[in-house]
């Protein structure tokens, strides 16, 4: 099952989802705080987990997490490409997170991103804060974003199967939606065709 849920990643693009966001940052610009607790719930768990994989307790996660989308709001004006918030987010959260780190270490900050994706890149490769997980994290949020535009059957569908660990069984799928077994791996397909036509754009 999850080798065919990798093997249609493969082929999601996240530009509507990009296109989303430059909509969501422009009415947080105009005050909608409707679109600011979209953007933050969109992001919320990616940008939280960059330093819980960086081995930092939840609480100072929690803390990092605050201080990135403080700084979001304080600079939502000062952002060129609105379309690109997610990246200036998770680069946002590396620094304030490697801060915290070489800080608890008695070192100094990194003083430019190159310095810190230098550090960053000759860690060994047993630290959790590598750039594969964070590639692996960002295509799950993206995943994860266009299935709240399914409609409610299809996003528990693809959740139970997918999302869950362990995954759900296709019995335990059809039980919770009210189904027989055997209607759960066209539903599936289904489901999957309009996920990628979402992330497509």
């Amino acid at each position: 099952m999850k080798p065919a849920s990798e093997q249609t990643d493969d082929r999601f693009s996240p530009r509507a989802l990009e296109r989303d966001d430059a909509a969501l940052l422009k009415a947080c610009r105009k005050g909608d705080e409707t679109a600011w607790d979209d953007l933050v719930d969109r992001y919320q768990r990616l940008v939280f987990a960059i330093p819980r994989r960086a081995g930092l307790p939840e609480s100072e996660a929690a803390d990092i997490l605050q201080e990135v989308f403080l700084t979001l709001f304080q600079k939502l004006d000062e952002i060129e490409q609105p379309e690109k918030v997610r990246s200036w987010l998770v680069t946002t959260a590396k620094f304030k997170t490697w801060g915290v780190v070489r800080s608890e270490k008695g070192l100094r900050a990194p003083a430019t991103e190159e310095e810190m994706e230098h550090e960053m890149a000759s860690l060994e490769d047993e630290n959790p804060l590598i750039e594969d997980a964070l590639v692996t994290m960002e295509q799950q949020h993206l995943v994860r974003t266009a299935l709240k535009k399914l409609e409610e059957r299809c996003q528990q569908i693809l959740s139970m199967i997918y999302l869950t660990e362990p995954s759900a069984s296709y019995a335990e799928v059809a039980d919770a939606i009210g189904v027989g077994a055997t209607s759960i791996s066209p539903l599936r397909a289904r489901c999957l065709k309009k996920l990628e036509k979402i992330l497509a754009g």
